[in-house]
Order: C-alpha cells, then structure tokens, then sequence
C-alpha cells in the first residue's frame, strides 16, 4: 500500500488534498467554537447551540484528516518519523486532544448553561479557547513544513 501510495500519479496529491480540506473545514470551525467560548464573536448566539451546530462538522473534517492524514504516514513512514516538523505536528495533535478531553470533561463544560450569554466566560473557558487555538495554529504550520523538512 505504501508504494501504491507514494508512486502513483494520482493518489498521493488526492490524499494530500483531501487532507488539506479536512484540516481547514475542522480546524477553522474549531476557531470560531474557540472564539465563541472566549467571548470574542458569536455574542448574540449561545455557546452551546454555536457547539451543538459545529460539533458534527468539526468531527467529520476531524475524521477526514486522520484517515487521509495516516495514509500520507504510510506512503512515506521512515521519512514522516524523522522529520522534525511532524514531530511537532504529532505532539501538538496530541496538546489539542488533551485540551478537548479537558474541557468537556470539566465543571466549565458541564456548566456552559450558567455562562454561556455571560458578556465575559470563565477564565477556564478562555484559556481552553487560547490553547485550542495556539495548538492548531502551530498543527497547521509545522504541518506545512513538513514538506520542505526532508
């Protein structure tokens, strides 16, 4: 699969390309829940229904990168390893998750009723909104690089 992968003409940028358009549809939508959650746009819609109305195509960009984004893995693994930026990339996918588990595992989460029209949320909202944000805008920059890391 990993030399069907890498030397066919058409796979690989099709791949790739689907890889792009699912980091971009799920990371920019995660930005505006990011934003929502930090008070900062969406004022006069509710956090939860912003979230609710996001949350199913934020999964499926999601999805789309992780399931293209493993096959790029496997058409090139020895040099996807190697390569600082996907190291980074892989560590800030990871920085991102544990973000996400963190959040709506918390009483912040549990409790968005009780501030979601507040003109200022929580701290711990922001903070999760500004290490959401600064783990895949740096996803998306070593991601990026990683191209020209070889």
């Amino acid at each position: 699969m990993s030399i069907s992968i890498r030397e066919s003409i058409l796979a690989f940028p099709v791949i790739e390309g689907l890889h792009l358009l699912g980091i971009s549809g799920s990371a920019g939508l995660i930005a505006i829940s990011d934003l929502r959650m930090m008070g900062v746009i969406l004022k006069k819609e509710s956090a939860s229904d912003v979230f609710h109305q996001l949350i199913p195509w934020i999964t499926a960009g999601f999805a789309m990168m992780i399931v293209t984004g493993s096959l790029l893995f496997i058409s090139e693994p020895v040099k996807f390893y190697e390569n600082i930026s996907f190291r980074f990339k892989v560590l800030f996918l990871f920085v991102a998750a544990i973000n996400i588990l963190f959040f709506h595992s918390s009483n912040v989460y549990r409790k968005m009723s009780e501030w979601e029209w507040a003109e200022n949320p929580p701290r711990a909202a922001k903070l999760a909104g500004w290490v959401s944000l600064i783990s895949w805008g740096i996803v998306i920059i070593v991601g990026r690089t990683t191209a020209y890391n070889f």
